[in-house]
């Protein structure tokens, strides 16, 4: 293999659970002036809309969600400045991750991110720690569609600049996205979820192929398959 693809939420930092989005929402509804079960619903109801591309900025998807709660308009700086630092804290890698990423880089693999992602993620990724990392990333509300959708394979392996064959994708399996890895033409092996037995995920399917502990377990899997 010549680069390795993976997965963000599950695989390279923690999957978020319900109390975290909870948080998450007691934090905005402060900064908005609602109620917490407001924007906790709206985190329910809108995962589509945040990751398919319909709001790909911080901005908009600020505004989306101040006006889904009645919030008045001058809240939406502020909030998009909440999600900023939101994004940040959900893309801290533990030091192991952080050695096996470099451990692919030593060995000369390019490296690359593809993840369903809302804009405060997009957003927080420049400054995060798993920037400087990868070679690139690619993230579903800016790309414009979800996994499995074929464009965002092409579009990882475009900017990875190797072919599908020399590619291995690594995920927890959310989104079908191993079976869609294998569609485009790459190798795929799944990891055990990172996160808590409670950790949201969505789109999960039945997965035959290879399975690893953690992402750590990359680095001597490709030295055993040589």
């Amino acid at each position: 293999m010549d680069a390795v693809a993976f997965d963000l939420f599950g695989t390279l930092v923690t999957a978020p659970t319900p109390q975290e989005r909870t948080r998450a929402a007691s934090r905005l509804a402060a900064v908005i002036g609602c109620g917490t079960a407001t924007v906790d619903q709206y985190f329910r109801n809108t995962w589509h809309a945040r990751h398919n591309g319909t709001l790909p900025t911080l901005r908009d998807l600020a505004t989306h969600l101040v006006h889904a709660v009645d919030g008045p308009d001058e809240v939406i700086g502020p909030v998009a400045d909440r999600l900023r630092v939101l994004g940040q804290a959900r893309l801290l890698p533990a030091p192991s991750v952080v050695y096996a990423l470099q451990s692919l880089r030593s060995k000369g693999l390019r490296v690359g991110v593809l993840s369903d992602a809302s804009a405060e993620i997009a957003a927080a990724w420049p400054k995060s720690p798993l920037a400087a990392l990868v070679d690139t990333a690619v993230f579903s509300c800016a790309a414009g569609a979800l996994k499995p959708d074929p464009r965002l394979y092409r579009r990882i392996l475009d900017e990875l600049g190797v072919p599908a064959h020399r590619t291995l994708y690594v995920g927890d399996g959310g989104g079908d996205e191993l079976q869609g890895a294998l569609a485009a033409g790459m190798a795929a092996v799944a990891v055990r979820r990172r996160g808590t037995a409670d950790a949201l995920a969505f789109g999960d399917t039945d997965w035959h192929g290879p399975v690893l502990d953690a992402v750590e377990r990359v680095p001597p899997y490709l030295t055993e398959q040589k």
